[in-house]
């Protein structure tokens, strides 16, 4: 299970580095939710779609990468990794819906460079 919730963290991030943003339902949820240091990013795939747009158009060289990812039990719909984006890197928490796309993305920032 851990490889698929990798797979659709990779395919999400392809997604959003290829600026496909109306791709992004194929590894998000209608709803999903993301918060960077407890402040909410987006709480809908529409608003994911318009947040996306923005930090391509603020940082349009920055790409969004997956360090490294752990799946916090094999039963679980949770998981953990580290995302780099542009000079930042993000500790992120990923919760799962039960057909395996990213309901929730809870990331906060590890180090500016």
């Amino acid at each position: 299970m851990a490889g698929s919730h990798k797979e659709t963290i990779e395919q999400l991030m392809e997604a959003i580095n290829a600026r496909h943003v109306n791709h992004l339902d194929k590894s998000l949820e209608d709803n999903a939710v993301k918060t960077a240091n407890s402040k909410t990013c987006y709480t809908n795939i529409q608003e994911a779609r318009e947040y996306y747009s923005m930090e391509h158009e603020a940082n349009p060289s920055a790409q969004w990468k997956l360090i490294n990812y752990q799946q916090d039990n094999q039963n679980n719909n949770k998981g953990q990794g580290t995302v780099s984006h542009g000079n930042h890197t993000y500790d992120t928490a990923y919760t799962f819906s039960s057909s395996g796309k990213i309901q929730k993305i809870e990331a906060h920032l590890q180090q500016q460079d």
